[in-house]
């Protein structure tokens, strides 16, 4: 993508949408019409300058990529030409760093005024900036006459950077046309190709199942790597590390991968490397020994974890170990040795998911002590949209016609969040496939009707670009691209702000955020999710009439009995749910204490539930759950849900209240119900 950035990206985002409106456009970007008129100007130019036909814009509704363009990309894939685009400051920044990575001779100002050209000054004070943005890193750009423009810290935390920079220009439309850049610049050959074929040549090899989309990632930062080595810089680890790694099965992998990539195989860089490869691959859940696979228990334990902490339960709960397994065991590797990895979509997690993200990271601190890890947001976000996606029931309300495949080289999560968001979408198709880029590129998928991907395609199949999660308006732009080319339906489109000024000349608006928020879902899941239910906060569900305060009790059976009984008298539940909240107790034990004297009963969703419901039964002498001393309870939530889905919102606010121990312990002294309602009226606007 030989332009500036913004231009590169708008340009890229309409290579995959491919049919759009300026007004879906806006609120895609959020830039205002006149900056996207100013970009599609530049868009048109460059492509005027290739003798391609420029995107039409003016005076029509809907923007219309013209196919020879699209054909164009699509043969091109960003062919190697001259470098032909602008560097933003970040991009400065982050080239400064991996062409002193790679350096083979004393780097002075000039050949940074030559690379980046820009002039002295501005190098000098790219410089500066640079090693603020490193910082973090234990890494620093240092400069001395002997030595010229030199990397100073561990080779282990230079690396680390390295992989980071990569991983942020890969999310860029031009950035393996920078990278190649950079390899040139330093008069470095680019064996890209080969590299990344041998992997996937070790891959098949060894039946091994890689991350596909950081085998990109992988393969440019050995590219690197071979530079790095040629210069004898090598890591360092404690004899006791490489111990536990001479003995992994993926040692064997690690050193036919260096001799056929012919690096050298010092015992160090064999362990590092082994690191990466386990940092790489899917965990495989039937062939681990579960007795000595710690990491295997600790998904299982996650697993029972969230049923309790979410009051659900999972039908197929060993598919769903296997499945967080596959995702945790190269997470795990990745934590621990800091490899990092991009999460585009933590934002959209964080704001869609956020009942789920809540109780998740909740879930993983126990995790990082036993572990002695930091988990970062964005592994915290792909387990997040995991379970989301295992929490989804698409709703079957039509025979399915046609049939699809889906494309997703991100791992195991974001592939299903993607499918069991399409199901939920469109009754009309079903999924046949989900697939790695590699498998669709080497498969024959004549016989299906059609595509989506999250990632681009040379296909004769019609594909549509998808994300594991979407906002309304992009759920609402796929459908109608969609329907579109299966039925020939096309829909009026009106951006949100028309919306808003229209009704701006009929009444007055008090709450135009909440407004806008509520005309967005409106305008999606009235065509296609009516099911969805509202989610209630928690003080919608915590009242007066479901807060009890007893003294003592015989025991804890009884207490499970006084606590559910609100909601039995409201009709919320029957009364067979108490009987399956105390066998579930007797049957799985005493799973549902949370907390020191904190216990959180309850049974599978729509089991005898005719509502969403939480009752609070607070004692001033605790019970003691299954009779063992060891558990005792003073605090008891009980949960009535009536899907996986509609009452996270209240139990992660739930959640949040009971992680403070302040909280537990005013709960514990309290006898006054509007005390308690005012905790729960904290809790009821966080998330």
């Amino acid at each position: 993508m030989l332009i500036e950035k913004r231009p590169a990206t708008l340009l890229n985002h309409l290579l995959k949408v491919k049919h759009t409106t300026m007004n879906q456009v806006m609120d895609y970007t959020q830039l205002t019409k006149r900056q996207i008129t100013y970009d599609l100007e530049k868009i048109n130019y460059w492509l005027k300058e290739r003798k391609l036909p420029p995107i039409q814009y003016k005076g029509i509704h809907y923007i219309a990529m013209p196919n020879s363009v699209i054909d164009f990309f699509q043969e091109q894939q960003y062919s190697s030409s001259s470098r032909g685009f602008t560097l933003t400051e970040e991009d400065r920044l982050i080239s400064i760093y991996l062409y002193l990575f790679t350096r083979q001779e004393l780097i002075s100002s000039a050949h940074l005024t030559q690379l980046l050209r820009v002039s002295k000054n501005t190098v000098i004070s790219d410089v500066k900036k640079a090693n603020e943005m490193i910082s973090p890193f234990l890494v620093k750009i240092n400069y001395t006459r002997q030595q010229g423009y030199h990397l100073k810290g561990t080779e282990f935390d230079k690396r680390v950077l390295v992989m980071h920079h990569l991983s942020k220009l890969l999310n860029v439309p031009y950035g393996e046309k920078l990278i190649e850049y950079l390899l040139k610049e330093g008069n470095l050959d680019s064996h890209f190709e080969h590299i990344h074929n041998t992997l996937k040549q070790v891959e098949k090899n060894f039946e091994l199942h890689f991350v596909e989309e950081r085998l990109k990632q992988f393969s440019y930062f050995l590219l690197f790597y071979f530079y790095r080595q040629r210069e004898r810089k090598f890591v360092s680890f404690h004899p006791d590390e490489m111990d536990v790694f001479k003995q992994d099965p993926m040692r064997i992998v690690t050193e036919k991968l260096m001799q056929q990539l012919q690096f050298e195989e010092k015992d160090t860089e064999l362990c590092y490397l082994t690191i990466q490869l386990l940092g790489l691959t899917l965990g495989n859940g039937l062939v681990q020994d579960d007795n000595r696979d710690l990491l295997f228990r600790l998904c299982e334990q996650l697993v029972f974890d969230f049923e309790s902490k979410a009051c659900i339960a999972f039908e197929k709960k060993n598919e769903v170990v296997q499945t967080l397994y596959q995702h945790v065991k190269p997470a795990y590797f990745r934590m621990k040795y800091r490899i990092p990895i991009n999460n585009p979509l933590i934002h959209q997690i964080k704001s869609e998911h956020k009942e789920l993200y809540t109780i998740v990271k909740e879930l993983l601190l126990p995790i990082e002590s036993l572990l002695n890890i930091t988990i970062p947001e964005e592994e915290i976000g792909f387990i997040t949209i995991h379970f989301g996606a295992l929490l989804e029931k698409p709703k079957k309300t039509m025979p399915k016609k046609k049939r699809a495949l889906i494309v997703c080289p991100s791992g195991v999560s974001s592939s299903l969040m993607v499918k069991h968001q399409l199901q939920t979408l469109f009754s009309e198709i079903t999924v046949g496939k989900t697939l790695s880029l590699q498998e669709f590129q080497e498969g024959n998928f004549a016989d299906y009707d059609l595509v989506f991907s999250t990632v681009g395609l040379n296909t004769k199949l019609p594909y549509f670009h998808v994300k594991p999660i979407m906002t309304p308006i992009e759920k609402n732009s796929l459908i109608n691209e969609v329907y579109r080319h299966l039925f020939g339906i096309e829909h009026h489109d009106i951006s949100m702000k028309e919306l808003v000024q229209i009704i701006e000349q009929f009444t007055n608006i008090y709450d135009e955020k909440g407004l806008r928020n509520a005309l967005s879902q409106f305008s999606f899941h009235k065509k296609v999710n009516v099911y969805r239910r509202k989610r209630p906060v928690l003080r919608d569900l915590l009242t007066k009439e479901t807060i009890q305060f007893v003294e003592k009790l015989s025991d804890w059976e009884e207490a499970i009995r006084i606590a559910a009984t609100p909601l039995y008298k409201k009709g919320v539940i029957e009364s067979s749910y108490i009987d399956a909240m105390i066998n579930n107790i007797k049957s799985f034990g005493p799973y549902v204490v949370i907390g020191p004297e904190v216990a959180v009963p309850h049974a599978r969703p729509e089991s005898w539930v005719n509502s969403v419901g939480i009752s609070f039964l607070k004692l001033d002498e605790p019970v003691y759950f299954l009779n063992d001393k060891k558990y005792p309870v003073r605090l008891i939530f009980c949960i009535a849900a009536i899907d996986n889905t509609t009452h996270l919102t209240a139990l992660a606010q739930l959640t949040k209240l009971l992680s403070h121990k302040d909280n537990i312990a005013m709960l514990k002294e309290q006898h006054s119900t509007d005390k308690v309602i005012q905790l729960i009226d904290q809790y009821s606007a966080v998330i």
